[in-house]
């Protein structure tokens, strides 16, 4: 599976996504490029773990190109972390 960055935000700079984001802008395109990529970064992870597949979250975040894909992956990652943190509090 192969994540690409759509091609207009390919050349955005880290600092013009986190700008991006902290526009309260619902149709705000960065956003939406930014929630895509987390929601396919996720649907991979699923993947892999449905299929048994040993994939290091670190190899993961190592495929990063673009830097919307950077904060999308750091976005991605702190997800885990927190989801992983209820799961280990809640058994």
């Amino acid at each position: 599976m192969i994540i690409e960055t759509k091609p207009e935000f390919q050349t955005l700079s880290e600092d013009a996504v986190l700008a991006a984001l902290a526009d309260p802008d619902p149709k705000n395109p960065v956003i939406a490029e930014v929630a895509r990529l987390v929601i396919a970064y996720t649907e991979y992870y699923r993947h892999q773990i449905d299929s048994r597949v040993y994939m290091p979250v670190a190899t993961i975040m190592d495929r990063q190109r673009w830097p919307i894909e950077a904060v999308a992956m750091r976005l991605w990652a702190a997800k885990v972390m927190r989801d992983s943190a209820k799961g280990s509090s809640e058994g």
